[in-house]
Formats: C-alpha cells, sequence, structure tokens
C-alpha cells in the first residue's frame, strides 16, 4: 500500500519539488512555485465546486422560500430542495473530490519536506527521484533557510501560523455571502432545524481558521509555507468568480472609511 501511495502522489511531488529547487536555488521559492502549480492543475477539480456553491447562493431567496413553504415538514422539503439543485445542474456532493485531491496532496508535501530535511543522508530522496542528473551526491546540502524561517522546523515566531489563520477566516468568509438571510431563515424555522445548521456554519467559519493555528504552531514551516500559499491562491481565485461575498459589507466600509458602528444618542 506505501509503495502505491508513493508511486501515485509522494514520487511525482517529491520530483517536481527537487526540480525547481535545483533550478530556482532557494527551497522556499520552490515550495511557492509547486503550491501554484499543484493548484492550477486542480483547476478543473475545483472549479465545478465553486461554481455549483455560486448557483447555490443565487438561489438561496428559492431556498428560503421553500423552507418558509415547508417549515415543519424536513422530509419535504429535503426532497424540494434536490429536485431545485437537480433543476439547476447543481451537485451538492461536488467539492468532496476537491477537497480529497487537497487533503492528498497536503499529506504527501509534509512526507517530502520531511525527506528534504534529512540534510547529510540522501538516500532516501534519491530512491525516489525518477532521473538521475536531479539526484544529490554525497557532497550537496540542501539549505531549508528561507527568509528568518527553517523550513524543516516550525515557524518560532508563529507568524506563518497566524497568517494561515487570518487567510483562513478571509476565504470561508468569501464563500458565506447569504450569512444574514441564513440567520433570519433560521429564526422562522418552527423546529429550530435551521439554526442548528447556521449555527454549524457560524462555528465552522472560525474553527478552521483555529485549527490552522492550533497545527501552524508545530507543523514545519515549509508545510505552513504551501498552506499560506494556497490559501492565498485560494482567495485570488474565488474573488475572480464570485468577488468578495460574504466579505463585501467590510470592504463598503473600508472603502468609505467608516469601520467604527454610529454611537447611538442618549435619549434622556
Amino acid at each position: 500500500m506505501s509503495a502505491i501511495w508513493n508511486l501515485l502522489f509522494v514520487n511525482p511531488i517529491l520530483n517536481a519539488l527537487v526540480f525547481l529547487y535545483k533550478n530556482v536555488g532557494d527551497l522556499g521559492f520552490a515550495i511557492i512555485f509547486l503550491t501554484l502549480i499543484i493548484r492550477t492543475l486542480l483547476i478543473p477539480l475545483v472549479m465545478p465546486s465553486m461554481k455549483s456553491m455560486k448557483k447555490q447562493r443565487e438561489l438561496q431567496p428559492e431556498i428560503n422560500a421553500l423552507k418558509k413553504k415547508y417549515k415543519g415538514n424536513q422530509q419535504e422539503l429535503a426532497k424540494k430542495q434536490m429536485e431545485l439543485f437537480k433543476q439547476h445542474g447543481i451537485n451538492p456532493a461536488s467539492g468532496c473530490l476537491s477537497q480529497i485531491a487537497m487533503i492528498i496532496v497536503l499529506i504527501a508535501l509534509f512526507n517530502v519536506i520531511r525527506m528534504f530535511t534529512l540534510n547529510g543522508d540522501f538516500s532516501a530522496i534519491n530512491s525516489h527521484i525518477f532521473i538521475d542528473s536531479l539526484k544529490f551526491s554525497v557532497g550537496d546540502r540542501i539549505d531549508t533557510q528561507f527568509l528568518y524561517l527553517d523550513l524543516s522546523k516550525p515557524d518560532k515566531y508563529f507568524i506563518l501560523a497566524i497568517l494561515s489563520g487570518a487567510l483562513q477566516f478571509v476565504a470561508s468568509k468569501m464563500t458565506m455571502p447569504y450569512i444574514k438571510q441564513a440567520e433570519k431563515a433560521a429564526e422562522k424555522t418552527e423546529t429550530k432545524t435551521d439554526d442548528m445548521a447556521f449555527q454549524i456554519q457560524q462555528q465552522s467559519l472560525y474553527m478552521m481558521p483555529i485549527m490552522n493555528v492550533m497545527f501552524g504552531i508545530t507543523l514545519p514551516s515549509g508545510l505552513m509555507l504551501y498552506i499560506v500559499t494556497q490559501t492565498i491562491f485560494t482567495i485570488a481565485q474565488t474573488y475572480y468568480l464570485n468577488g468578495w461575498g460574504g466579505l463585501k459589507p467590510f470592504i463598503n466600509k473600508l472603502k468609505s472609511g467608516n469601520l467604527l458602528p454610529a454611537k447611538s444618542e442618549n435619549k434622556e
């Protein structure tokens, strides 16, 4: 099983990273370029999911109308929602494949970066390299320094961990432009099922960034550099397809310079 895993995922990523490292001469930039290449290759998997999410947001008024019409009858509501999705060519599970692919890449890259940090013994790396010209010699040394980071170790200042959490929050927020509508719909539901779904959605908005920070404190900074670059790519991709989404109210306030809420006048 490990041989299949290495053949399909670890070896291709390792060879690509070695090629980039030997041509760029900097492991940090090699990881950034590799991330951009991987995310570009994953676009055919990711775009259907993002387009499906966009269609679901556009259908939100109709979904809210169904929730109002079939409140108290969750079975019929689920049936009507699926009919609506089918009518507009939406597959709610379309995002699973892209998420699985990115998780696989993340785990494989973690293994690759661990190999890269074993300076002095290149036998583990060379055994996975396809082309002889890319193999390391006995006197070679892999420079794991990038800016202030040692890519083989966690970021001692936690900058990448915090940045990862902040960017993940932005990326998640951009995919949730109908929070206010969802909240109002949930308040009107007698069974409180939608309230629970809304709360889960809200919790995931904060849980993912928190988890990124917690994991980022202990993970090698090379892997965190990949996660940060990937999240920036996701933000750019989401903006290109859907705009600012749930960040639009904040962006509007930022443009107007009115970030602080208006003070209410005390009436005596």
